[in-house]
């Protein structure tokens, strides 16, 4: 299994080579199933309503 938070087309971006990004994705997805998660993770949306709290804290 292997998650990212970046769509491939910016993994280029993190790996710093787009040609050895680009022949890895290939290998990684020719029988892979891949998932695209929408929405707010966990982290987020916990992060957000600790912020929240705390700013209704502070008035």
């Amino acid at each position: 299994m292997v998650t990212s938070n970046l769509p491939f087309g910016r993994w280029g971006e993190t790996l710093s080579d787009d040609i050895v990004t680009a022949a890895m994705i290939d290998r990684l997805v020719h029988h892979a199933e891949v998932l695209t998660l929408t929405g707010d993770s966990y982290r987020t949306r916990q992060r957000r309503e600790l912020l929240a709290k705390d700013n209704r804290n502070r008035d």
